[in-house]
């Protein structure tokens, strides 16, 4: 077979060249691929002057094939299925995914959304693997490097379109503190609130860790100041602190509810308007139409509406 330029080669003409050797009939051939006898000839007139060969012939039963049409027909099936393969979606299959997927999270991920997501990965995708690493100051450029898949926070995202994000819900404030405190109940006011000692939580992102907290940029807003007796890293130990302490928490409310779940602490409102925020999952733009993140931030959302 002479040498053929690529580059001079019309990818079109190898679907009629298919139909072609397939059906070994000019107008049979049209009608499979949906051209006309005429553009079906015309093909084949050029595709014989690309090949150097008559690639079909006249017989007393019908066209045959020459060497060279017959040479070409295998490999021509698997070229053909192959660029069909590379322009269709992949189809992910949750049950057969591997690998391991990489989040950024804060202990309020781990313990609120994390099981139930595990949960459902365990059932649906069982061979994936969760690894999970603290938000930190670089976590945005690991982001945008890949080296981690998807974050978890509320924290102000750079005013761009590199970074993609999804709203898993809306999170408010609530007060947490001994089941037995007299404060839980009677209620609180703005001075039994600023009079109690305050435990707070420092995130690990520098990007969520202004200079003052909401909570005390309200107060200053009010005329008054609390006093933070407790800083900690994480929001696990809050319970077991609380129930031998007069300190007070103001956290998540669904973390807070939680706590109260299985530990003996009150939850009860603030005596301040504290607002709401909406707690998000962020990723880079690069993997927003990778077809297991797709499956697994659809997974995640579902998850968090149940919250």
């Amino acid at each position: 077979m002479h040498q053929i330029n690529l580059s001079q080669l019309d990818l079109n003409l190898l679907v009629v060249l298919y139909a072609l050797l397939q059906e070994r009939n000019v107008t049979n051939a049209g009608e499979k691929i949906g051209l006309s006898q005429s553009a079906t000839s015309h093909a084949l007139k050029r595709l014989r002057q690309v090949f150097n060969d008559p690639l079909l012939v006249r017989s007393n039963k019908g066209m045959l094939l020459t060497p060279c049409g017959i040479e070409l027909l295998e490999p021509l099936e698997k070229i053909l299925l192959d660029i069909e393969q590379l322009i269709q979606p992949t189809v992910f299959e949750p049950k057969t995914a591997q690998g391991t997927i990489h989040l950024a999270v804060s202990d309020y991920a781990t313990v609120l959304i994390l099981p139930m997501v595990l949960k459902e990965i365990s059932q649906q995708a069982p061979q994936l693997n969760i690894e999970c690493h603290h938000w930190r100051s670089e976590t945005l450029d690991l982001l945008r490097d890949g080296a981690i898949d998807l974050g978890f926070g509320a924290p102000n995202l750079p005013e761009t379109e590199e970074f993609k994000s999804q709203k898993l819900f809306v999170e408010d404030y609530a007060c947490v503190l001994r089941a037995d405190h007299p404060i839980a109940q009677t209620g609180l006011t703005v001075e039994s609130y600023v009079a109690l000692p305050h435990g707070f939580i420092t995130p690990a992102n520098p990007i969520l860790s202004p200079t003052k907290t909401h909570v005390d940029n309200v107060l200053s807003n009010l005329g008054v100041k609390r006093r933070v007796m407790l800083k900690l890293p994480h929001f696990l130990s809050v319970p077991t602190i609380v129930q031998q302490t007069d300190l007070i928490f103001t956290s998540p409310r669904r973390i807070a509810m939680l706590f109260a779940q299985h530990t003996n602490i009150a939850v009860i409102e603030p005596p301040i308007e504290l607002g709401q925020y909406n707690y998000l999952m962020i990723w880079h733009q690069y993997r927003d139409r990778d077809p297991l993140h797709i499956w697994l931030r659809s997974l995640i959302t579902q998850v968090a509406g149940c919250i």
